[in-house]
């Protein structure tokens, strides 16, 4: 496979993200694992994640919208990952409904979150202009 090929499955096909905001601390990374979405067809450097609008990572993201975030390895046998540092991210509330509708495809569960618990969720746009592939080697991509 080439390196956009690789890229674009282990997107496709990763479950997780561990993303790294910077903690209200200062200078500290906070890292967790996240769901998310990504819809290639759409744009090729732009993930999506959904959060309670009251979790710490929120108030995270609202001091500094750069953050950076690893995939987690497809399975034991394939540890393929893509790494993006210096992502920016950007509230796009308006596209909760379409989104939660795709996480629930994605992630069953996901539908433990009732309607109230959507209401308080805030969704991101992680956009960035550089990834590193780790598959056969480690390759760089960078879009414009």
């Amino acid at each position: 496979m080439t390196t956009k090929e690789t890229y674009t499955y282990v997107l496709e096909n990763a479950m997780n993200l561990a993303l790294a905001t910077e903690s209200l601390a200062g200078h500290t990374p906070n890292v967790r694992t996240v769901n998310f979405l990504y819809f290639p067809e759409e744009s090729e450097n732009t993930v999506y994640i959904a959060t309670a609008k009251d979790d710490d990572k929120v108030k995270e993201i609202a001091a500094n919208p750069h953050v950076s975030f690893t995939t987690t390895p497809l399975s034991v046998e394939d540890s393929s990952t893509v790494r993006v540092t210096g992502a920016d991210t950007k509230m796009v509330n308006e596209r909760r409904n379409e989104l939660f509708v795709t996480m629930d495809k994605k992630y069953a569960s996901f539908s433990v979150f009732d309607q109230k618990a959507r209401d308080n969720m805030n969704v991101y746009a992680v956009t960035f202009n550089e990834a590193e592939v780790f598959g056969h080697g480690i390759h760089k991509i960078s879009f414009d």
